[in-house]
């Protein structure tokens, strides 16, 4: 059987319930499940480590954990969205000059 992980952000994470392992979330890593899944359903084990919040560097620092330790067959990263979101909070030269800045 083929181990198939899905290791991301909130994109990844969608809801997924943390304490059931096998929990997918209700997002793309679901969707492709219930693809495969019909198509082969004794080929594939589908496993969710996405974490809502996370970067990169989170990502690096759970890597053994959730990645080498795991050994998967196939992995989807799905990571970057907080990263940029993150920068850009900090740079008030991408916002409007007439935006009140208090409010970020």
């Amino acid at each position: 059987m083929k181990k198939i992980l899905f290791f991301g952000d909130s994109i990844t994470d969608c809801g997924r319930n943390r304490d059931n392992d096998d929990s997918l979330g209700q997002g793309y890593p679901l969707l492709i499940k219930s693809e495969l899944g019909f198509e082969n359903p004794e080929r594939y084990t589908f496993l969710n480590r996405g974490i809502s919040g996370n970067r990169i560097v989170d990502l690096y620092a759970r890597i053994k954990k959730d990645l080498i330790n795991l050994a998967p067959d196939y992995v989807s990263i799905l990571i970057g969205v907080n990263d940029v979101w993150h920068e850009i909070g900090r740079r008030t030269e991408f916002l409007p000059k007439n935006m009140n800045y208090s409010m970020i």
